[in-house]
């Protein structure tokens, strides 16, 4: 089966000299379509049954890093990058938001058309320090922690303020004296800081702020602090 190219790049004479390259190329590639405006190209390449969009990275650096994931989302074409710019962290980035490779512009027809194959084959087209820093940076995301909002939440209050709703968290509904006695502030103190709390933590009363403790466990949380209270 013939491999179906869609060429993007706003460049029209190197935009003309790509799509003749592939025309050349028949029956072995196809030319499935062509763009030479970036901003109108994702509509006409997602539905060129395309196998693989040959994308100029040098049409502009956002918009070529807009249109990767929005190809992606609109059609199953892999993407081949061609630049002449040595702009290894703007190629890293395209890399990571999806395409397969990278060539530059300064490389046979031959190299374009192996790396046309071999993105098309699911591989990637990258040298060795591209491939090196990739890797890298793929296993920095895969150690990234994802974003906990109840722990952001409580960064939010004070020490005294951790400290008393671990109390209530770990409570059985003790009225507000008892509490107070227990942490040994007055009752207006405690009010004033139940008043943060639930600003702090988005609930509007008691109730609320048991029900939030009981949902996210922050007796397992803030546990530490029943042993200063």
């Amino acid at each position: 089966m013939p491999i179906r190219i869609f060429v993007i790049s706003n460049y029209r004479l190197l935009l003309r000299a790509l799509v003749d390259m592939v025309d050349s190329r028949e029956p072995e590639f196809l030319l499935a379509g062509c763009s030479d405006c970036l901003a109108q190209a994702l509509e006409p390449a997602s539905t060129s049954a395309a196998d693989v969009v040959l994308l100029d990275l040098d049409c502009g650096s956002d918009e070529v890093l807009a249109l990767i994931p929005a190809l992606h989302a609109a059609c199953d074409a892999r993407i081949l990058l061609l630049t002449r710019l040595d702009d290894s962290a703007l190629q890293d980035k395209a890399v990571l938001l999806g395409a397969r490779g990278v060539i530059e512009r300064e490389a046979s027809p031959e190299m374009l058309f192996n790396a046309l194959q071999k993105v098309m084959a699911g591989q990637f087209w990258l040298n060795r320090e591209a491939t090196g820093r990739v890797f890298v940076q793929l296993s920095l995301i895969g150690k990234k922690k994802p974003d906990d909002p109840v722990a952001s939440s409580l960064a939010r209050l004070t020490e005294r303020e951790q400290q008393i709703v671990a109390c209530i968290a770990a409570g059985k509904g003790e009225s507000s004296k008892t509490i107070a006695a227990h942490l040994h502030i007055s009752q207006s103190t405690l009010r004033n800081h139940l008043t943060s709390i639930y600003e702090k933590l988005g609930v509007s009363n008691r109730h609320g702020l048991l029900a939030y403790a009981f949902q996210h466990d922050l007796k397992a949380r803030l546990g530490s602090w029943l042993d200063r209270a």
